[in-house]
């Protein structure tokens, strides 16, 4: 079996006491992968980046919200392989942050908008985000691997170690 690259990646949820409950700042994928999706704010790691400074230049490049990064906490890692699709496999560090006032703006690639925790749109996510997003906004450390069925669309096996 041949070694597959998994492409260095963060995701940082935002997180806010709300009127119903806490909030999340998810945002709706303009262009790239994931296109037309919800997700969380993020993406690769440039170079000899650390995982913490690609979390806070995604959160800014996304959102126009600047994180201190001493205020950045993080929540585990997930990864997912694509059988059908291998250079699409990714290995994320997770993290979360509690929001800091600013309001969130609209990016070329990200639309970002607070969703109610406890009643997240989980059909414009991806099928995987229940196995593990509802983990992290609980506050519990997520060490997963997913696997995507064939059709990149399903989860074909969910394991947290």
């Amino acid at each position: 079996m041949e070694d597959v690259a998994y492409r260095r990646v963060v995701l940082c949820f935002l997180v806010r006491p709300g009127p119903g409950g806490h909030e999340v700042l998810l945002g709706l994928k303009r262009t790239g992968f994931g296109a037309g999706r919800l997700v969380a704010l993020g993406g690769k790691i440039d170079g000899p980046e650390s995982a913490l400074d690609a979390a806070v230049r995604e959160v800014e490049e996304e959102s126009g919200i600047r994180l201190v990064p001493a205020a950045v906490r993080e929540a585990g890692r997930i990864s997912w392989s694509f059988p059908a699709h291998p250079a699409w496999n990714m290995a994320a560090t997770l993290f979360t942050a509690d929001d800091v006032g600013q309001p969130p703006a609209a990016s070329d690639e990200i639309d970002p908008r607070w969703y109610a925790v406890d009643d997240l749109p989980w059909p414009d996510m991806w099928k995987d985000a229940p196995h593990w997003i509802p983990a992290v906004l609980a506050g519990r450390r997520v060490d997963a691997h997913i696997v995507m069925a064939d059709d990149d669309e399903h989860v074909a096996s969910a394991v947290h170690r």
